[in-house]
């Protein structure tokens, strides 16, 4: 359509010259550089039906823990069971993933990552969203195990795919997006799970169901990476054997395993227990402070590719673990919910420095036609560390109460990451 008023739009087209030259002259060039590379990677996001899928099925893996965690205690109560065998609903979720999740990357490299992803939300939606109707405590670990190997293949395969389909300064910003979105999730389903435990402890099970209306749209609109023919071709024992070196990795999944032991045994369940205990809180108010730590990881996470123009990604995560220690601590002391609230924030913090660097780190190192096995160790290593530290939270706290247990677990994250941080400085 020709425009009828050319004079106006030269004018403005003018206008747009002038501003952008004089943002230059004030800023400086570099500023205005990383402006616009940011302005054009929110573009690309904006226009990728297959990230929106990504982002989407990354909010329904997250639902997995943090929508169960802060109704542990009604679920409790309701079943007559004791907190470490409600703590199973947790282990039962992630047991799976240990021993499945490298077969699932595995075959993705070699069938490819729709062919999984897309079946792997239906079987999340329907075993997690059945839970409303079982009327047996042992069933539905049964189906919590099911669920979990679903989610394992989620939110393996979402990492995988960033990875698979972006490069560069764009996979970074997208991996650090990706994990805001996941923090916005962590916030909001501790919250929203709380809400619903006091209307009935089955009650947060009927938000499993939304992965059937991520499964279907994403038929249509995820993206099957192009791996250039090597999927079929290629074997995890190349890569072992190969040049490239191991050690980065190996230090990468025990970063990784300590991440998940520390998040799961002492924020999502240790926390959740203290606060029911000795401040008599409701799942509601549990809900609201279990998910502050996400605040401050979402809002850390974004700034991601900031972070590692200033650190390495190893001393990124050092820092991660200091500031965990800390923040630990500070709950373990603390005899005021607005400490405990700040010290959570801070928590979220170290998450923030912590988790998504190590997805960066390893997506940057891993070759693409192996990079769905790598991200699949990596998920193995995850839900081995959620799986053992549950478990190990309530055992430690049965005998030595829950402060003692959260104070140790602080000075060890913090111990690590000064030592690790000093280490990767020389």
């Amino acid at each position: 359509m020709r425009n009828p008023h050319p004079q106006r739009s030269e004018r403005r087209s003018h206008e747009r010259v002038g501003w952008v030259s004089s943002l230059t002259d004030g800023l400086g060039h570099g500023t205005v550089k990383r402006y616009i590379e940011r302005m054009e990677l929110i573009r690309t996001l904006r226009d990728s039906p297959a990230a929106a899928v990504i982002f989407a099925s990354t909010l329904i893996a997250v639902m997995g823990v943090s929508l169960i965690s802060p109704a542990l205690p009604a679920v409790q109560e309701a079943w007559n069971i004791s907190e470490s065998q409600a703590s199973l609903l947790l282990s039962a979720f992630t047991l799976p993933g240990i021993f499945l999740t490298l077969p699932i990357g595995l075959f993705s490299d070699r069938i490819g990552r729709k062919p999984i992803l897309i079946p792997a939300l239906v079987v999340f939606g329907l075993s997690g969203g059945s839970i409303i109707f079982i009327p047996d405590f042992t069933l539905i670990l049964v189906l919590r195990a099911i669920q979990g190997a679903a989610s394992s293949a989620i939110a393996m395969l979402t990492v995988t795919l960033l990875g698979d389909l972006f490069t560069g300064e764009q996979r970074r910003v997208l991996i650090g997006t990706n994990a805001a979105i996941l923090a916005v999730g962590a916030a909001g389903y501790p919250l929203l799970g709380g809400v619903l435990a006091t209307l009935a402890w089955s009650a947060p099970f009927a938000c499993f169901l939304l992965a059937l209306f991520v499964a279907v749209p994403g038929m249509t609109l995820l993206e099957e990476p192009n791996q250039d023919g090597t999927k079929s071709n290629s074997s995890i024992r190349e890569f072992l054997t190969g040049s490239t070196p191991m050690a980065p990795f190996a230090v990468l999944y025990l970063a990784i395993f300590g991440i998940f032991v520390i998040l799961y045994g002492a924020q999502l369940t240790a926390v959740p227990f203290l606060l029911a205990n000795e401040y008599q809180l409701s799942s509601a108010n549990i809900g609201l402070l279990v998910g502050l730590p996400a605040v401050t990881m979402g809002l850390t996470a974004m700034q991601g590719d900031r972070v590692l123009q200033v650190l390495t990604s190893f001393q990124s995560i050092a820092l991660g673990f200091v500031s965990y220690g800390i923040g630990l601590t500070v709950v373990a002391l603390a005899d005021s919910i607005y400490v405990i609230a700040g010290a959570l924030l801070l928590f979220g913090l170290g998450q923030g420095l912590a988790e998504p660097i190590t997805d960066t780190a390893l997506n940057e190192r891993a070759p693409d036609e192996f990079r769905g096995s790598i991200m699949s160790i990596r998920t193995s290593v995850l839900r081995l560390g959620t799986t053992v530290g549950p478990p190990l939270s309530v055992g430690a706290a049965a005998l030595f109460g829950y402060r003692q247990t959260l104070l140790v677990s602080g000075a060890a994250a913090f111990l690590i990451g000064v030592t690790w941080f000093t280490v990767r400085r020389q």
